[in-house]
């Protein structure tokens, strides 16, 4: 026996990133036809009652996603705290641990785990908690992107709370101040140590995730390398992403290295002539060295000592 036809065919769907059941049901979509929908493929659950259309989502935008159904659940109260507030900010995050989303609510509790979401009490008037519009997914109440930032680094991977906090700064979010004040006011929490400890080498200069892991692989480096160092060759003017002006020695993350025009190619390779030509060298990193931060290391070393530096 085959079974009955579905009342609405996906072609007619379109993009439907978050809604409820009865949201379904509305547009005409039976519970039935969920099943069925999220069994082809075609939908997921971020939540108990709530559905996506967007399989193809990324890691972070899942995150988000499963966010905004958990909080939408939970309702008035629940907001976005530590790196799910940094995601809902929009700040950029590395190597972070995104299996559990975290939510506060005003309380006393320590936090309790349950199907991937961990809920914690907090003192929600001190953490700057406000609607933050989401694009496509409407608005959302999160802690500040300060305490979004210091929250990561004391309970995920302090270089996510890095890379969140140098956008933070560069683009106006926060103040190096506003962090600090969190970190004053989280005294005594667990985690609050290593985030100072982290939190103390932000820098706005970093102008992507990929410089903020290169100048954390630097800073294990012999020599010291400072961000955002400019050069004037012929009359242009050339930014280096970290340099050794002893050594002439500059290391460049390339990002979007398989990726750029044949124009942009060949400004980088004049760029990189007119450097050479007052004494520069380099070394380059793509995101995939850092699978093997040592060779970095030892390739900033090799380059040292090719410049007469001392071993």
């Amino acid at each position: 026996m085959s079974a009955p036809p579905l009342r609405v065919a996906p072609s007619e769907l379109g993009d439907m990133p978050l809604f409820t059941t009865a949201e379904a049901e509305g547009r005409g979509i039976s519970r039935r036809d969920l099943g069925v929908f999220v069994r082809r493929g075609l939908f997921w659950q971020p939540a108990r009652g709530w559905y996506s259309s967007r399989m193809d989502a990324e890691i972070e935008e899942r995150h988000l996603i499963r966010a905004l159904a958990v909080l939408r659940s939970q309702g008035e109260g629940a907001v976005a705290i530590r790196h799910t507030a940094a995601v809902v900010h929009g700040l950029p995050l590395v190597r972070t641990d995104f299996d559990r989303v975290e939510i506060g609510k005003a309380g006393t509790t320590h936090g309790r785990t349950a199907k991937g979401v961990r809920v914690t009490g907090i003192d929600v008037g001190r953490m700057g908690c406000g609607e933050v519009a989401v694009p496509d997914l409407g608005t959302v109440r999160s802690v500040s992107p300060a305490w979004a930032v210091v929250g990561t680094a004391m309970t995920n991977n302090p270089l996510a709370a890095l890379s969140a906090g140098d956008h933070a700064l560069r683009h106006g979010l926060c103040t190096r101040g506003d962090i600090d004040g969190a970190l004053d006011a989280a005294r005594g929490a667990t985690g609050v140590g290593r985030a100072r400890e982290a939190l103390v080498h932000l820098d706005p200069k970093h102008e992507s995730p990929g410089e903020t892991l290169t100048a954390a692989v630097l800073r294990r480096s012999r020599w010291d390398f400072e961000p955002q160092v400019w050069q004037t060759v012929a009359g242009r003017n050339y930014r280096l992403d970290f340099a050794n002006e002893e050594l002439m020695l500059a290391v460049e993350f390339d990002g979007q290295v398989k990726y750029v025009s044949p124009e942009v190619k060949e400004d980088e390779i004049a760029r990189e002539e007119d450097l050479r030509s007052i004494g520069w060298d380099f070394v380059r990193v793509i995101w995939d060295d850092f699978d093997d931060e040592s060779q970095i290391l030892g390739e900033v070393a090799a380059k040292a000592a090719e410049r007469g530096a001392r071993p």
